[in-house]
């Protein structure tokens, strides 16, 4: 276990203008172009498919580019340890970058709907590595003290994304021009790869300097097929075929992970999901959170917009409070240590959990202003909690596995969103939203989903306090 202790360090040393000075100053600019590349490219697609398929057509595979991107951030985030270990770590980042550059051109040059879903894979992949890789140089290079301030400034650039990513589309999408979207992203794309190339370190390839010889091939394609399984969840009506694919998918994830943790070439680092390891009940809280996040917020502009009868740009930015008060409640507690780091995850835990009752007691009635305190609440929780989690993961991690911790927990955080995106669905279609948006079948689907999501809070807000038992048990030992 890594022995640094963050609150061992002096708070003078713990400050902002760390982060983009001397020698991390490149690395934060790096990590979070990257990051940045990632979350443009993932909102911008929404925005311009209704320009794409006038223009290319492919109507019956609407879906397609966005669920396949997906498909591919999850395996190539998945991928990001072997990558590593083939490469090392300035190469490996660098081929993240081509392939989605490579991507980009591909799909801004894409014929029709079929070019484009293949091009949109290999973004995936790519901004999947590029995502993971920017992770793991937080617990490469930036000290303990550091690393919570280092993400706080990672939520920023996420909640830049989301607000700037589907306007940035828009652009492209009012002129006709949806191919521009992707070419406009190319000039970064160059840009991050000569970065990283000019000032990533380069790390040998392995303990010994030789070539990985087996890379996880069957694993990643267990993972990529189980995650297509929750994809195509969203293109059937039938809840049987839906449970079927859910099962499935739950299957093939589970099985690649279990070959992970017997292989000598790990895409997860050890005791990944053990929930009696710090390690293991973090990546939890990692999955548990997205599900209540996604299950809450996946249907909100829906319900905003047909019994609050608000417009869709207001909905849009009233559903996006959550992901704002996340980066505030990130940056506010940055620089908590000690007693108060405790206080901000747990407490975190404990607006989760208000935030998800609030949405059961009001997302159909209102009052609007409830509505938006509700989503503030779960967002400030998550943002309070979220980065001292990802910091004192990283610091009890073994020795010379903090970049894969790291590195992880994007892969965490995806595997959520797309599981459950697939969960939320399912409830919803349970409710009878598939045969329609009227009013009273809107609300009854809300009405299920915040219900669950009440008891996917109160799972989260559990693994909060089984992590911070093993974080101290680990401390102690250590």
């Amino acid at each position: 276990m890594n022995s640094n202790n963050p609150n061992s360090q002096s708070d003078a040393q713990a400050t902002w203008k760390r982060l983009f000075t001397g020698d991390l100053m490149i690395y934060s600019i790096i990590l979070n172009l990257g990051i940045l590349l990632f979350a443009v490219d993932t909102f911008v697609i929404t925005t311009i498919m209704p320009t794409v398929i006038v223009d290319i057509g492919g109507t019956q595979l609407y879906a397609w580019p966005v669920m396949i991107f997906m498909v591919g951030a999850i395996v190539g985030a998945a991928a990001t340890g072997p990558v590593r270990a083939n490469f090392g770590r300035r190469n490996g980042y660098v081929f993240a970058g081509v392939l989605f550059l490579i991507g980009n051109l591909g799909a801004a040059y894409a014929p029709n709907i079929e070019m484009l879903i293949a091009w949109r894979l290999l973004q995936g992949l790519g901004g999947g590595l590029i995502i993971s890789q920017s992770y793991g140089l937080i617990g490469d290079f930036y000290p303990p003290e550091l690393r919570t301030r280092i993400l706080s400034i990672v939520s920023t650039t996420w909640g830049v994304a989301t607000v700037f990513g589907p306007a940035f589309g828009g652009i492209f999408a009012e002129f006709g021009s949806w191919r521009g979207a992707f070419w406009a992203i190319v000039p970064l794309a160059i840009i991050f790869c000569g970065l990283v190339w000019r000032h990533v370190a380069h790390s040998p390839v392995d303990k010994s300097g030789g070539m990985v010889v087996n890379f996880p091939i069957t694993r990643l394609l267990l993972f990529a097929l189980g995650i297509l399984c929750v994809g195509l969840t969203s293109q059937t009506d039938n809840n049987v075929y839906r449970v079927s694919l859910i099962v499935a998918a739950i299957a093939m994830v589970a099985y690649a992970m279990i070959r992970d943790a017997k292989s000598s070439n790990r895409m997860f680092p050890k005791n990944t999901l053990i929930l009696n390891t710090t390690v293991g009940s973090s990546y939890w809280f990692l999955l548990m959170f997205t599900f209540t996040f996604i299950v809450a917020i996946l249907y909100a502009t829906l319900y905003l917009q047909i019994l609050h009868h608000q417009t869709p740009i207001a909905a849009a930015y009233i559903s996006a409070v959550l992901s704002f008060t996340w980066t505030i409640g990130a940056l506010l507690t940055a620089s908590w240590k000690g007693p108060a780091v405790k206080l901000a995850v747990l407490g975190g835990g404990v607006l989760i959990v208000l935030g998800a009752i609030g949405l059961t007691l009001f997302a159909v009635k209102g009052p609007l202003v409830l509505i938006i305190l509700s989503l503030s609440s779960m967002g400030f929780g998550i943002g309070t909690s979220n980065n001292h989690v990802i910091a004192l993961t990283i610091e009890c991690a073994e020795k010379g596995e903090e970049g894969l911790v790291a590195s992880s927990v994007q892969t965490m955080r995806t595997m959520g969103l797309a599981f459950g995106s697939a969960m939320a669905g399912l409830l919803a279609n349970f409710a009878g939203l598939s045969e329609g948006t009227g009013p009273e079948t809107v609300a009854r689907a809300v009405d299920l989903l915040n219900r669950w999501d009440i008891g996917l809070a109160a799972l989260t807000l559990l693994s909060l306090l089984v992590f911070y038992y093993n974080y101290n048990r680990d401390k102690r030992l250590g």
